[in-house]
C-alpha cells in the first residue's frame, strides 16, 4: 500500500480542514481536486451545482479530474488527496470517508459563504446540498458503476459531525499507522449523537454500565447497521448511554449487513428493524440523554 491517504465524503464533512490538521500529523502534501472542480466552474461562468448538472452530459469535465487523479496515484507518494472517486482510481490507497449529518454540513457550507454557491440561507443550502449530492450519485453510478457513499468502499468511515478536524485527524492517523503495521483497528468511529436506539431506554433505566479507560478501543465495538443514511444501534445501547454520559466525541463500530443476517436477528432485515423505531423511541432517548437529533427519519411512526 501506498503512503497515500485519500478522503472523499459528504458535503459540509470538513475534508479540506481535516486534510489541513492531517498534513501536521504526517507531513504529507495535500491536493484537493474541489479546487479543480470550482477552477473549471469559474472558467464556465457558471456555479457547482451547475457544473455538475452540466457533467451529465460532458464527460469532459469528469475525464479532466479523473486523469489527474489517476496520474497522482502513479507518480506521487506521501500524498493526503481529498477526492470524490480518488478511492476508486487508486486502490491501493488508504481510503477514508467522512460522513456529516445534513444539517451540520449545510451550517458549514452556509458559514462559509463561497461567492461561487447561491446559498442565500441555510434552509437553501440544505436544499442545494442534497440536490448536488443526488446528482452525483446519479453521475457516478452513471459512468462508474460506484456507490461512493458505501461504507464497504473504504478502509475507515469517521462521522465528522460534532468532533474537530484535529481529533478526527488523529483517529485517521492512528487508523493509518495501523493498517501500516498490519494491526487491528474499527473501520467506523461515530459520534453517540448520531446513533439511533432500536430498543426504549426505559429497558435501561436503573442499569449502571461504566465506562473504563479502555472502553473506547477498537476491539470494543457496537454493532450498527445502516438504512436510509441514518445509523441504528444493533447492539451496544449500554455503551452508547455511557458514551454520551461521558461526553465522548467518537466510538468504535461494527457495521452489520443484509448479508450478516443470523447478527441482525433471523428473518428479519434492516428495513424491518428500522421500521420498528417510534418517534416516542427517539424523544424518550433524547430526552434521557440531554441532546437532539439535527433529523429524524422520514415516516417514522409517532408510536408503536
Amino acid at each position: 500500500m501506498k503512503n497515500i491517504i485519500v478522503m472523499s465524503g459528504d458535503i459540509g464533512s470538513g475534508k479540506s480542514s481535516v486534510a489541513t490538521a492531517l498534513k501536521q500529523l504526517t507531513g504529507f502534501d495535500i491536493i484537493g481536486t474541489g479546487t479543480i472542480q470550482r477552477a473549471i466552474a469559474k472558467r464556465r461562468g457558471v456555479t457547482t451545482l451547475e457544473l455538475n448538472k452540466i457533467s451529465q452530459t460532458d464527460r469532459s469535465i469528469d475525464d479532466e479530474i479523473d486523469s489527474y487523479v489517476i496520474e497522482l496515484g502513479k507518480t506521487q507518494d506521501h500524498l493526503i488527496l481529498d477526492s470524490r472517486l480518488a478511492w476508486h482510481f487508486i486502490p491501493e490507497s488508504f481510503k477514508v470517508f467522512l460522513a456529516v449529518d445534513p444539517v451540520v454540513g449545510a451550517e458549514r457550507v452556509f458559514n462559509a459563504s463561497r461567492n461561487d454557491e447561491n446559498n442565500p440561507s441555510l434552509e437553501v443550502t440544505l436544499k442545494n446540498n442534497l440536490k448536488r449530492q443526488a446528482i452525483e450519485d446519479q453521475r457516478f453510478h452513471k459512468l462508474y458503476n460506484v456507490n461512493f457513499r458505501k461504507y464497504g468502499n473504504y478502509d475507515l468511515i469517521v462521522d465528522t459531525s460534532y468532533t474537530s478536524p484535529e481529533v478526527i485527524a488523529r483517529k485517521i492517523k492512528d487508523c493509518f499507522d495501523a493498517r501500516l503495521s498490519h494491526s487491528p483497528y474499527s473501520s467506523l468511529w461515530i459520534t453517540p449523537r448520531k446513533l439511533l436506539p432500536t430498543q426504549s431506554i426505559k429497558e435501561f433505566t436503573g442499569l449502571d454500565y461504566e465506562l473504563t479507560s479502555d472502553g473506547l478501543q477498537q476491539n470494543q465495538p457496537i454493532a450498527v447497521f445502516v438504512c436510509n443514511g441514518f445509523i441504528y444501534i444493533r447492539d451496544g445501547h449500554q455503551r452508547t448511554i455511557a458514551a454520551h454520559k461521558a461526553g465522548c466525541d467518537l466510538i468504535p463500530a461494527k457495521i452489520l449487513t443484509e448479508e450478516l443476517s443470523d447478527e441482525l436477528s433471523p428473518g428479519l432485515s434492516t428495513g424491518k428493524l428500522a421500521s420498528e423505531v417510534t418517534l416516542s423511541m427517539l424523544h424518550d432517548w433524547e430526552e434521557a440523554l440531554g441532546f437532539k437529533y439535527a433529523m429524524y427519519p422520514e415516516k417514522i411512526p409517532a408510536f408503536q
